[in-house]
């Protein structure tokens, strides 16, 4: 049967023409033998069920001689939902869905393109490759005004930072995240914020809008030393405790710190950080600033300036400075942001980051959208030193 039909095609546009003569035969054998499968008896035999065959509707399909109409087969009880060809759905729907995909999987618009035309044999342009994706704007506007719960247990803050081209230049912005824990312990992104500068006014810019969402606590707020970002949670959420990762904290410090001594200098920092509580970590804290402040006085004076922040968490049992001692909940989420992202080297606007970054989150989201482990242990915990801030 191949063999006749390859000799019936003359030029490109007979085998053109023959592709979509057999998609369209496949498309309703295929259809005919999910209705079979729906019905549990062929055609002609009697039926099994209460269930029958009524005719078929039309539908229309984009190919690439333009459009072909296809018979749907319909049951009486109209329970039939076909997967071939979804109802409500156009051939145009399913592809600019597929061109979502593949650009929320990181694909650059020309690899999206080629793909289309490889797989589908329809030709995009670049152009109606960001009018298609230009279209998650609306999405993603109503998802950053969505109203949020008032009160959340935790805080993590973290900027990512891109290349994005602004007035004719390529410049580095930050994508500053909000992740946030409720009291039902579910985390979610709460919100993405494209600046071009890390500071104060940024930040209670952000504060001020999830604000506006219906944020009116945090118990703590969790972040690297990001610049400004103190005087922002004063100004905005004054009864949250601040705390600086102490992970990010080690990793500056080392940077002021030769090879070899840095494990001697770590076997110090570790008697701050499991410390039983603040009083022994200050202690420790003077310890090292003893027999390191003449060699590293940065390495020393960088844990000095930022002490109430890094220390903050000593105040609360194990299980409550398991959840705030570290930001690796956001770190962990940036680096899964990252491999959808990692390829785009240079974002066109501010957009199209944010179509990257938010395409992203649907594709992380199934897995990292969830309840934390031991949450009733910790709610308790935190119910204990904040009675006036939780309701029950």
């Amino acid at each position: 049967m191949l063999d006749a039909l390859v000799k019936e095609i003359k030029d490109p546009r007979d085998f053109e023409v023959l592709q979509d003569q057999l998609l369209k035969r496949g498309i309703q054998s295929l259809l005919k033998a999910e209705m079979e499968a729906h019905l549990g008896y062929p055609p002609g035999a009697k039926p099994t069920g209460g269930n029958l065959r009524n005719g078929y509707s039309e539908k229309t399909l984009s190919t690439t001689q333009g459009e072909i109409t296809i018979e749907v087969p319909r049951d009486r009880n109209g329970t039939f939902e076909p997967v071939i060809v979804p109802k409500h759905k156009t051939m145009a729907q399913q592809l600019e869905q597929t061109i979502i995909l593949l650009y929320a999987k990181g694909m650059s618009n020309s690899d999206i393109i080629d793909f289309m035309f490889k797989t589908y044999g329809v030709q995009y342009s670049t152009s109606q490759v960001s009018v298609i994706t230009n279209r998650l704007m609306e999405d993603i506007k109503e998802w950053q005004a969505r109203p949020i719960d008032a009160r959340f247990a935790v805080l993590w803050i973290d900027a990512i930072h891109y290349k994005i081209r602004h007035e004719g230049k390529v410049i580095s912005k930050a994508a500053m995240l909000v992740i946030g824990i409720g009291l039902d312990g579910v985390q979610d992104l709460l919100g993405i914020y494209i600046v071009e500068n890390e500071s104060a006014a940024a930040w209670s810019q952000i504060f001020t809008d999830l604000k506006s969402r219906g944020l009116e606590d945090a118990l703590f707020v969790c972040s690297d030393n990001l610049t400004g970002l103190q005087k922002a949670i004063e100004a905005t959420l004054p009864a949250s405790v601040h705390q600086i990762c102490i992970v990010h904290q080690i990793r500056n410090t080392l940077k002021f710190v030769s090879y070899k001594d840095r494990k001697l200098v770590m076997a110090e920092i570790k008697a701050i950080y499991q410390a039983d509580n603040l009083e022994r970590a200050q202690e420790a804290l003077e310890q090292f600033k003893k027999k390191w402040a003449s060699k590293y006085s940065a390495a020393v004076n960088s844990w000095y300036a930022n002490w109430d922040a890094l220390s903050a968490f000593l105040q609360f049992p194990h299980d409550i400075r398991k959840l705030i001692y570290t930001t690796n909940v956001i770190e962990s989420f940036n680096a899964s942001l990252r491999k959808y992202t990692s390829n785009k080297k240079v974002f066109p606007n501010d957009e199209a980051a944010l179509k990257s970054i938010y395409l992203a989150l649907l594709q992380i989201k199934p897995k990292w959208n969830k309840s934390r482990f031991n949450w009733g242990q910790i709610y308790n915990q935190l119910y204990i030193h904040f009675p006036q801030r939780i309701q029950l």
